[in-house]
């Protein structure tokens, strides 16, 4: 019996669902695909972006302890300005009355002490100085060979240990306190890098397919940062501790004995200011134009 015109049109429409499936299937496979480059692209770039802070780390902290270290010696200069003239005005009888003498020699004692003081701040100052020279240079050497090494990070979870890395360059400033290219201690210039992240990523769906590990693509990571100025302040010494209530750095009376209050023997940090930098590792645009070959995780 011959088949009616109903049956034989839905004979007809079977090669329709057939390809109608495929195309389905085939765009749900570019989709995943799609959306697992795009997130690999987000990790290479984040691995990448958080290896070049990390370089320029070392040279950040040698710097912001430079400051700290300016900031103490400012401190201690300041004192013994203070207490040198404290001394004249026991020489000059300046409301000391009977205790000048006495008063002279507690004086002259933390005269004493403060120049010590400063004197090790100097010597904090050159090893800092001597550290940017050396220690810096090879703290950060250490840090290129270490994310450049093939096992250099192991952790199961930590999409970072996935890549591969490729230092383009990175330049330190090892000329010192104002014996560099750059000033000494003005971040910038010398003290950048430029890297890249670097993974081989399997498709999607290639073992299902029967393509195997080797149907990879190359995901990238571009990055590069400098040493730059965080911020910058102009800090009171004198200033209330928010924690404690209390000031940084308290006027200091413990030397006079009839005369506590009087200005004329007190070391009042009101009267100083200082300026401080903090540094951190900031992003750049790359500036490298020479990549060359890279070997991908």
């Amino acid at each position: 019996m011959p088949l009616n015109s109903s049956e034989s049109q839905r004979g007809q429409t079977l090669p329709f669902w057939v390809i109608g499936v495929l195309v389905v299937l085939s765009m749900m496979f570019f989709l995943a695909n799609y959306a697992n480059a795009v997130a690999w692209q987000m990790r290479a770039q984040n691995a990448a972006d958080g290896a070049a802070s990390a370089v320029l780390s070392v040279q950040a902290n040698v710097y912001n302890e430079y400051s700290t270290i300016l900031y103490a010696t400012a401190v201690d200069e300041y004192r013994i300005r203070t207490l040198n003239q404290a001394i004249l005005n026991t020489i000059y009888g300046i409301q000391c009355g009977s205790s000048c003498d006495s008063d002279y020699q507690t004086l002259v004692a933390e005269y004493d002490n403060a120049v010590y003081s400063y004197t090790e701040d100097i010597h904090l100052l050159d090893q800092a100085n001597n550290m940017s020279e050396a220690g810096q240079s090879t703290d950060q050497n250490k840090a290129l060979t270490l994310i450049q090494s093939s096992n250099w990070c192991t952790a199961a979870n930590d999409y970072a240990c996935a890549f591969g890395f490729k230092v383009l360059d990175a330049s330190v400033n090892t000329g010192g306190n104002g014996n560099g290219n750059n000033g000494g201690f003005i971040a910038g210039g010398d003290n950048e890098t430029d890297l890249i992240a670097c993974k081989n990523v399997t498709y999607f769906g290639a073992g299902l397919l029967g393509l195997g590990s080797a149907a990879t693509y190359q995901v990238l990571g571009r990055a590069a940062a400098a040493v730059v100025p965080a911020y910058t302040e102009d800090f009171t010494p004198s200033a209330i501790n928010p924690q404690t209530g209390q000031p940084f750095q308290p006027t200091e009376t413990q030397w006079a004995v009839d005369a506590p209050a009087d200005p004329a023997y007190q070391v009042n940090f009101s009267g100083l200011s200082v300026h401080l930098n903090w540094y951190e590792a900031g992003a750049i645009h790359p500036y490298t134009s020479t990549v060359g070959t890279l070997t991908c995780k």
